[in-house]
């Protein structure tokens, strides 16, 4: 009786172990899921850059955001950011901000507070949300 593989079991395991590790990634981005939460992870990333940013350089910074066109601006960046298309609908909810207004925004102040808020990606049934609190400027996701 043998002990232990042959090096053609070995090779054929890795083989396969290296498809799963090619296919199984584009498979897994490739979702909605997926897609909605890396959505919803750059704007954090974003709004991060800008808390930062308004410390750092003791100015007000902010964002602008239109829920009905999926767009938004940066007040330190020139032009206009679209969503991306696995963003269907876009709820916000801030202080500064009523529904029966059309733009959104949200300001860091250079003491690190901000106007907070709440803001909600969807894509059919699945919801990503970003949650910025007023106090202490913390960006984080909701969901």
């Amino acid at each position: 009786m043998r002990r232990g593989f042959s090096l053609i079991e070995l090779m054929v395991v890795l083989a396969v172990i290296g498809l799963m590790l090619l296919t199984v990634p584009k498979f897994v981005a490739g979702m909605p899921g997926v897609r909605l939460r890396a959505a919803a992870d750059d704007i954090v990333g974003t709004l991060r850059q800008l808390h930062e940013t308004a410390i750092r350089r003791q100015i007000t910074t902010g964002l602008w955001l239109d829920p009905q066109a999926r767009t938004y601006r940066l007040s330190t960046a020139a032009g206009t950011r679209t969503l991306p298309p696995i963003v269907t609908s876009v709820g916000v909810a801030t202080v500064a901000f009523h529904p029966d207004e059309r733009i959104a925004h949200i300001l860091f102040f250079a003491d690190g507070s901000t106007t907070g808020g709440t803001i909600r990606l969807q894509h059919a049934d699945l919801r990503a949300s970003i949650r910025v609190e007023w106090l202490t400027g913390r960006v984080g996701r909701g969901d």
